[in-house]
């Protein structure tokens, strides 16, 4: 899957500015609140999947997630605050299993 561009994202003067929103998904979020006035559950758990499989850095996927965030009315931003929860948790994640593998024995590696 091939993803777009990251750019420097300004909504206006009331918001601020995103150092680095996957303009794919920040489209994809505005198409789905014009027609549906709601952004779309899979749009989410493909982003997801895309920072946790490294196809979006962390930084460029927590950036997209608050531009989005801002288009959205306030009852429908607790599940993308979930997800800025667990972004925020992978860094952690993975210094615990960098520890893990240099803690075993070299006969398991």
């Amino acid at each position: 899957m091939n993803i777009s561009s990251i750019t420097s994202y300004k909504q206006d003067n009331n918001h601020p500015s995103f150092q680095a929103v996957n303009m794919k998904y920040l489209e994809r979020a505005k198409n789905n609140i014009k027609h549906v006035n709601n952004v779309g559950h899979n749009l989410l758990v493909y982003l997801r999947y895309d920072v946790i499989f490294k196809k979006l850095s962390l930084q460029d996927g927590i950036d997209t997630i608050k531009a989005i965030r801002a288009l959205v009315t306030k009852d429908k931003q607790a599940w993308m605050n979930e997800m800025l929860g667990e972004f925020k948790y992978l860094p952690k994640k993975e210094r615990i299993e960098r520890r893990r593998e240099a803690k075993k024995p070299k006969s398991c590696q």
